[in-house]
């Protein structure tokens, strides 16, 4: 080879590695310059994503309205073991409470198949078994999920309080027998009892003024608050063994023992109560029955001027002696019988339930009812319920009569003769439960977090859009690479 083709050679190869490093040198200067743009790119993406997300949690966190989801319903049951037949009666109240006190409406009234429970004392596993029909109504009403947390509360009246004198024994057996049929139903058995008289008058003037929203009304404004002038109501309630009188006084009242104090709905109430034992409908009759027979001497049949013309009722002396309301004669033949014979006279009938009461023995006359129990002055306007309205009600005469109205009609009605008279719920309970729902908790309210619909579609706009930069981020971080690996080829240089 000749010295010019080597220098040829030679020549040729040094162009090519100055041409090659050119070539390094300008890919060098690219892959700098593209890293700074894709640096400047990554920047302002970001910067971007930061305001964006700023832009989000801002939206997130401003102007945001409370809201309290709709409570669940809460359940109770009461049983009103009357002395002539038994009602349950279930009520229903929000989880919240207003001042403590629920909101209670009356969803089911089932009455309890024959007599009150006081008439089983002769066998008292009847008593609980006539419940069972009721119990299996409300079980299908109740959620299956509340049942545990329902209560049920059995209150006995007159009854069983007459019961209770005649025979502890017995009345003992008959409620540890309601006891144990409840109780073997899935919910909250609080207990069965027997009511006092005054706390029987007392749930009825809190369930009379309760229904007349003398306690707590619901406004337009969709809020619950305390009327104002509200107005008080009496109660008078007659069952079949007992009459109640309940009201608020007033004037101090001078016997601190016939009051109770009831707090509802934030406020404490001063009520005088007052159960007169033996004066309900079937008791009070009784009683004129026996003063009659003891008037009447050896007449036969004995007359009845509060029964109708034509009317008759025969009695043995068992039956009519067998209460602890009236006086039994030291001797008598219990199986001996008696005919009470009607003879239609009002004003007669009138007088003679006088001789029954005594309306002159009071020792703080005249604050006094009868039998010398102690009364403040009344006070009000009055709610007559239970046997009062059935009696009213028959007589065309409810919802509301003045007394001349009242005493012409009863009038008229009693001088009627039997073969031309036809065949023919307010109560303490709600007032029991209403009370007791004092002692039930409150469900804590579910609350929940919510913002207007235009501030909730732009925040989903901005955090979609956030996600959208995350994700080109990411995508020019892998994908992005022009040339090859040149920048680490430029710094070697």
């Amino acid at each position: 080879m000749t010295n010019c083709t080597v220098h040829q050679i030679l020549g040729g190869r040094e162009r090519e590695e100055k041409r090659s490093q050119r070539r390094n040198f300008c890919d060098g200067v690219f892959g700098i310059k593209m890293s700074m743009v894709k640096q400047v790119a990554l920047a302002a993406v970001v910067v971007v994503m930061g305001c964006v997300g700023i832009i989000a949690l801002i939206l997130t966190l401003v102007q945001h309205h409370l809201v309290d989801l709709p409570h669940r319903m809460q359940y109770g049951m009461v049983f009103d073991a009357g002395s002539t037949h038994t009602s349950l009666y279930m009520y229903r109240w929000p989880g919240n409470k207003e001042n403590n006190t629920g909101v209670v409406s009356q969803m089911l009234v089932c009455d309890v198949d024959g007599d009150g429970i006081s008439s089983y004392a002769q066998d008292p596993p009847g008593a609980g078994l006539s419940l069972r029909k009721c119990l299996d109504s409300a079980l299908a009403v109740v959620p299956g999920n509340q049942r545990r947390e329902t209560p049920v509360y059995l209150g006995a009246t007159a009854g069983m309080r007459l019961l209770q004198l005649q025979n502890h024994t017995q009345s003992h057996q008959v409620l540890e027998q309601v006891t144990k049929v409840i109780q073997g139903y899935p919910f909250d058995f609080r207990g069965a009892r027997i009511l006092s008289g005054m706390e029987e008058g007392a749930y009825g003037w809190i369930t009379i003024n309760y229904l007349q929203e003398s306690f707590i009304k619901y406004t337009f404004e969709g809020e619950w608050v305390s009327p104002k002038g509200r107005k008080i109501w009496g109660a008078l309630d007659m069952g079949g063994s007992s009459t109640q009188i309940a009201f608020t006084p007033g004037q101090p009242v001078q016997d601190p023992a016939s009051t109770l104090e009831p707090k509802l709905y934030g406020y404490q109430y001063e009520v005088y109560t007052h159960s007169y034992l033996c004066y309900g409908k079937e008791q009070a009759m009784r009683q004129l029955r026996v003063h009659l027979l003891k008037m009447s001497g050896s007449t036969r049949p004995v007359k009845h001027p509060c029964y109708h013309l034509g009317y008759n009722l025969t009695l043995t002396l068992g039956d009519l002696y067998d209460s602890p309301c009236v006086a039994r004669p030291v001797t008598f033949d219990p199986a001996s019988e008696v005919t009470f014979t009607g003879t239609s006279e009002p004003l007669r009938c009138l007088n003679q339930m006088k001789n029954i009461m005594n309306l002159t023995a009071c020792s703080l006359a005249p604050d006094c009812g009868f039998n010398g129990v102690y009364q403040p002055p009344v006070s009000g306007n009055f709610f007559a319920f239970s046997t009062y309205y059935y009696t009213f009600d028959f007589l065309g005469l409810a919802p509301q009569s003045s007394l001349s109205q009242a005493t012409t009609t009863i009038d008229t009605f009693c001088k009627r003769t039997w073969d031309s008279v036809a065949d023919t719920d307010i109560n303490w309970t709600l007032g029991y439960m209403l009370n007791l729902t004092n002692l039930i908790p409150s469900e804590r309210p579910l609350v929940v977090t919510g913002v207007q619909h235009g501030q909730w579609a732009a925040e989903v706009f901005f955090i979609a859009f956030a996600v959208f930069l995350s994700l080109l981020v990411l995508a020019i971080l892998l994908l992005w690479n022009p040339r090859g690996n040149t920048t680490s080829d430029a710094i070697t240089l």
